[in-house]
């Protein structure tokens, strides 16, 4: 019955918010699973290319997530590009759910406003991305793997997770404790679209599988994860698990605003620790 419960849990989770949607919302349900997603994963690479930059100066990241990307494109990137201009942004981190529906138009809209906007980027898959039978096709074919590494410098690696299906699965559980075990860079940040925490109460839209959320944290705190980056709320907050940093990232879509504003996640890395900044957006 334990079983059973946790599975109607997490299908009451993911369902509620698509029953608002006008693409096949059933489809939802019939995707390849966390093991096999990771598996076809380690065999693709992201569309942009992994770069490096020198340890001398400090490494500058923006972080955001649920960019909702419509056919009508409809999105926050061009005030967003403004906001960035004059803080000479290294890196992109994208938290999940950069289209609203997965429709393949949406993913090439998406990506090429990424593009647009000449900073290397990379993403993690969210929950409306999968929101067709092809959702996951879709994403492989414009924006590669859901589970990978990036080492933007010596002193960092970042870690993308899928978690759009809402569970993380065996496979990816044994991959992240591999990578992080053979992990030499002194700074790490995982990266997936469900937060482990949203609010003192639970609710619905953190990670439902409690077992998984103490499995992440058990390893956080035993490889020494540094931040943790999450989306999906439509909102900014912060808060310290420990010796974790753990950041919902705002929203890059102008309507569906939980509470708060507008706001993206800036994070300085240098060799002498990791700096932070909640940026909102005018």
């Amino acid at each position: 019955m334990k079983g059973i419960g946790k599975s109607i849990g997490i299908l009451v989770m993911l369902f509620l918010p698509l029953t608002g949607c006008e693409e096949e919302p059933a489809a939802f349900f019939f995707h390849e699973s966390a093991d096999r997603r990771q598996e076809e994963s380690m065999t693709l690479r992201p569309a942009f290319a992994e770069v490096t930059f020198p340890d001398t100066i400090p490494l500058h990241l923006a972080a955001f997530s649920d960019v909702h990307i419509t056919k009508e494109n409809k999105n926050l990137l061009d005030a967003f590009a403004r906001e960035i201009a004059p803080r000479h942004i290294d890196l992109l981190v994208v938290a999940g759910d950069l289209t609203d529906h997965g429709l393949a138009e949406e993913y090439r809209l998406v990506r090429d406003d990424l593009y647009r906007l000449g900073i290397p980027w990379y993403a993690t898959i969210g929950n409306h991305d999968m929101y067709q039978k092809n959702g996951w096709e879709n994403w492989k074919n414009f924006i590669g793997p859901s589970c990978y590494t990036v080492r933007p410098s010596s002193l960092l690696r970042i870690f993308f997770l899928d978690t759009s299906t809402g569970s993380l699965g065996a496979r990816q559980f044994s991959w992240l404790e591999e990578q992080l075990t053979k992990c030499k860079e002194q700074y790490k940040i995982v990266v997936t679209h469900y937060p482990l925490y949203d609010d003192p109460f639970p609710s619905i839209y953190r990670l439902p599988d409690h077992e998984e959320r103490y499995k992440l944290l058990s390893l956080f705190r035993r490889y020494n994860v540094d931040v943790f980056i999450s989306g999906h709320l439509h909102t900014f907050q912060h808060r310290r698990l420990g010796e974790l940093d753990h950041f919902i990232v705002g929203s890059m879509y102008p309507g569906r605003l939980d509470k708060g504003e507008h706001a993206f996640l800036m994070l300085t890395v240098s060799s002498r620790g990791i700096s932070w900044e909640k940026v909102p957006l005018p």
